[in-house]
């Protein structure tokens, strides 16, 4: 097997693909399958299957969780994926034949947490497991795509226009750099009923230069980023050509596959943005954490970082009571620096806490606000079996 150094961004769009692997002589990201033909490395989101029959538009019935019919037969959304992944991924064995992959970063368009579910459940059929997987939004690919520019280009807000030929969305990138960790958070907003007033070429340039004059209205912008098929249109250029004035404008189709090859480099290796914490809706904004003894000293030990996605905090820790009939968890907020500590019985080990027993500590989101803490008796040794009792507790964080 070859030695695991690939840092591999992948967009995993309903229509689209793009691999990117970073290089490390080029400090970038390097598409994957480029071609004259093809320079934006764009491959169809497909299956061929043996009967030279194209099974398309799986990836909405993937998210939906039904079942694919292939050659007649009904298949597993995940055995799909899998399938789907191994083919693609086959790319980067053939472009680096005595490599493979160290970490790899999936941007869809919108993640939810049965899709990513199901992603992470493919992709160990590949034996890649989450310890070098991690699943984004295209939104969180836009904030390390940016975090990784020049900080010129970054040293205001930062503005993106996305649009597919049908859908507009905006997302505007703001840096709170009063805070420690600076906090670096995106908005949103949906301009597709504007786009859709019209199919007229000329008027379709009129009415995006009004959407986007009102979107950054009083906004001090350091550039905007326009990307998307939509843009391929001949009259997207003359707006462009206006919009340029002030301000730096790019326009491309790899923003999202870099911005996860970076996130691929930032988690593969050593961190670039260590003072900087990524936020979106879907991210817990408290730090959680546990008073312990280990390695010959008390430390605090931090369980659950603020600013991981809700739906991918589902961890375990074994640990071993020292007289205490509760757990004290310590729940600090990035933003208001507020401090409070949540208490959780050892219930299932009542009377046996002294240096008798082992309990596994779960901890688990049940949305972005609210955390299930899970207490099980695991016994210790011949003398106390376990009960196997289990105790719950729910507990809201913020």
């Amino acid at each position: 097997m070859g030695e695991r150094t690939l840092l591999l961004g992948y967009d995993l769009c309903d229509d689209k693909t793009q691999l990117a692997v970073y290089s490390r002589e080029k400090l970038e990201p390097e598409l994957v399958g480029q071609t004259d033909e093809n320079p934006d490395a764009l491959f169809d989101t497909e299956i061929i299957l043996e009967d030279t029959e194209v099974l398309t538009g799986f990836l909405p019935r993937i998210r939906r969780g039904e079942d694919i019919i292939v050659n007649g037969k009904r298949s597993n959304p995940v055995n799909v994926l899998a399938y789907y992944f191994r083919k693609t991924l086959s790319m980067t064995r053939q472009a680096y034949p005595s490599e493979t992959i160290k970490q790899l970063v999936i941007t869809v368009p919108e993640q939810t947490p049965e899709f990513t579910l199901l992603i992470y459940e493919a992709l160990e059929m590949l034996g890649i497991g989450k310890e070098r997987a991690r699943i984004i939004s295209h939104k969180q690919s836009f904030l390390y795509y940016m975090l990784y520019q020049k900080k010129e280009l970054w040293v205001n807000d930062v503005g993106m226009f996305d649009y597919d030929g049908e859908h507009l969305h905006y997302y505007q990138m703001q840096v709170d750099r009063r805070k420690t960790p600076i906090l670096v958070g995106v908005t949103e907003k949906d301009f597709s009923e504007g786009m859709k007033a019209t199919e007229e070429e000329q008027r379709k340039g009129v009415i995006f230069e009004d959407i986007v004059y009102g979107a950054i209205h009083k906004q001090i912008l350091s550039a905007l980023y326009m990307t998307g098929a939509g843009f391929a249109e001949e009259w997207s250029d003359e707006v462009f050509q206006k919009l340029c004035v002030g301000r730096r404008l790019f326009k491309g189709r790899n923003l999202y596959v870099s911005g996860a090859c970076y996130a691929a480099k930032e988690l593969g290796e050593t961190a670039k943005l260590d003072d900087y914490l990524l936020l979106d809706e879907d991210m817990i904004s408290s730090h959680i954490s546990l008073p312990i003894y280990t390695d010959a000293k008390e430390q605090e030990v931090v369980l659950v970082k603020a600013g991981t996605p809700w739906y991918q905090i589902n961890q375990e820790w074994e640990l071993i009571p020292d007289g205490e009939n509760e757990l004290g968890l310590t729940v600090k907020n990035i933003f208001s620096k507020e401090e409070k500590n949540l208490m959780v019985d050892l219930e299932p080990v009542s009377g046996r806490v002294e240096r008798r027993c082992r309990i596994r500590l779960g901890i688990r989101f049940e949305d972005v606000h609210t955390c299930t803490v899970t207490i099980k008796d695991m016994g210790f040794g011949e003398l106390f079996p376990t009960s196997n009792r289990i105790w719950e507790k729910t507990l809201t964080v913020d």
